[in-house]
């Protein structure tokens, strides 16, 4: 058992107090330098932000500050390359102290000189969202601010912004020169401008004023109009030409000016005077509205009238210089009271043709009914031999049934209304089948019947006729 002269002796031993004392200060070194990367066994809430420019942080040394309190480091700083032609970036990881987890999403973050001498420290801005980053979560590059270096600050004054500068300067010096007393007296103004200007400013910044929506939306004009900037440019550039040409002429602008208010007199009688003749116009205009509706589709008609009609009239000379004489009468006859009867007359008899010419319409274009009935009638009659025209040696013989009879015969064929339209011609085209058949032939038959032309001299008949032009 050791006593307390043994605890005496061991610390008047000058080289164990010596070590001691040195191994205490080597400890507190490393805590002190292992301080500024963390504290070790120190539990940390590390996550990494997206920034523009790392701006020369130091990985284990760069502070991390919120309202200017440290509340972490940088513990690594890793480039990144710009991908889709985006420029490249930097990614930070941060070490924060537990009790700031988590930070909100929408937080931003900023590299900011911490000296003159080129020190930086990042600062974190906390955001209002009340979703939290997690740790080991990444703040997106959006939410990064750039810098703005002292050097980049300082080269603004460039050698021609200095320039500008010192002539401001000098014309400011001169224009303020010998003027000391005028300077006096705004200063005096300024002053009993104060009072008057403070009452202002108390009632636009209170809150009924709308002073924040006012500068919110000014703002948000502005930052509209930024991306049209060169477009805003070039207009008041062109205004500015305007107004020149309107300065340059502005003795007639002057006289313009000047007979405006006789003109606006006289412009006020007319109108007066016209309003009854604009009172029936819209009268009038209210009544032909239902015949308005019809007039794209009777000028499509007319047009194709006057096309389909010109070249006729150029090889009609005869027709065409009796024409002013048929459009004379025409114009008398629509003057007649009797007229307009006589048209409703007119159109209810082209309205009950319409569908018997819907009917005949297809069987003439397809089937080519009336000029093979005509050529078969013809021929019926003046085809034969010496006893007689075919027609009438059939009536004599009897060797079909030509007549109306309780029993027809066996062998007879009859189509009382055969199908003639666009898609079938029946008349003409039946099989005989050497039994009776009554009705429409089974099937569809086929829609083209023989063509014929015209016998020859007709041509020649119709324009000595003067129908038509010579052939």
């Amino acid at each position: 058992m050791r006593t307390r002269g043994s605890r005496t002796e061991l610390f008047s031993n000058p080289i164990l107090v010596g070590s001691m004392i040195l191994a205490i200060g080597l400890i507190g070194l490393v805590l002190s330098y292992s301080a500024n990367k963390g504290l070790p066994f120190v539990p940390a809430y590390e996550i990494k932000v997206r920034v523009p420019d790392a701006a020369e942080l130091i990985e284990g040394g760069s502070e991390v500050r919120i309202g200017g309190a440290r509340v972490g480091i940088v513990t690594k700083v890793a480039a990144e390359p710009g991908q889709g032609g985006k420029p490249a970036y930097a990614e930070l990881t941060l070490s924060l102290q537990k009790d700031q987890e988590p930070i909100p999403v929408d937080s931003f973050v900023q590299v900011r000189p911490r000296s003159i001498l080129g020190a930086k420290y990042l600062d974190l801005q906390p955001g209002t969202s009340a979703t939290g980053l997690a740790a080991g979560g990444t703040l997106p590059l959006k939410q990064g601010r750039p810098i703005v270096e002292l050097d980049e600050a300082f080269n603004v004054f460039d050698a021609e912004t200095t320039k500008g500068l010192q002539d401001t300067i000098t014309n400011l010096g001169d224009a303020v020169a010998g003027r000391g007393q005028d300077i006096n007296d705004s200063i005096v103004n300024t002053r009993r401008l104060l009072p008057p200007l403070q009452r202002v400013l108390q009632t636009v910044v209170e809150p009924g004023t709308g002073l924040g929506r006012f500068v919110r939306g000014t703002a948000t004009t502005f930052q509209a109009l930024a991306p049209v900037a060169p477009t805003l440019v070039n207009l008041l550039d062109n205004g500015a030409t305007t107004l020149r040409a309107l300065d340059a002429s502005s003795p007639a602008l002057g006289d313009t000016i000047e007979e405006l208010p006789r003109t606006e007199t006289a412009g006020v009688r007319s109108l007066r005077r016209i309003r009854p003749v604009l009172a029936d116009l819209s009268s009038i205009t209210r009544a032909i509205r239902p015949g308005t509706a019809l007039l794209p589709r009777a000028t499509g008609s007319l047009r194709d009238a006057f096309v389909a009609g010109i070249p006729l009239l150029r090889r009609t000379p005869a027709l065409a210089k009796n024409l002013d004489t048929t459009l004379a009468a025409l114009g008398s006859l629509s003057r007649d009271p009797n007229t307009p009867a006589a048209v409703k007359l007119l159109t209810s008899t082209v309205t009950s043709l319409k569908p018997t010419l819907d009917t005949l319409l297809p069987a003439q274009v397809t089937c080519n009914l009336l000029p093979v009935a005509f050529r078969n009638a013809y021929g019926a009659v003046s085809v034969g031999d010496q006893a007689g025209s075919w027609f009438n040696f059939t009536l004599l013989t009897g060797s079909t049934q030509d007549s109306q009879s309780r029993f027809p015969s066996a062998n007879l064929h009859m189509t009382p209304i055969p199908h003639e339209n666009a898609s079938e011609c029946e008349a003409g085209n039946e099989t005989y089948a050497g039994t009776q058949k009554i009705g429409n032939p089974d099937g569809t038959q086929r829609a083209a019947t023989d063509t014929t032309a015209q016998p020859d001299g007709v041509a020649a008949l119709a324009a000595k006729a003067g129908l038509v032009g010579t052939p």
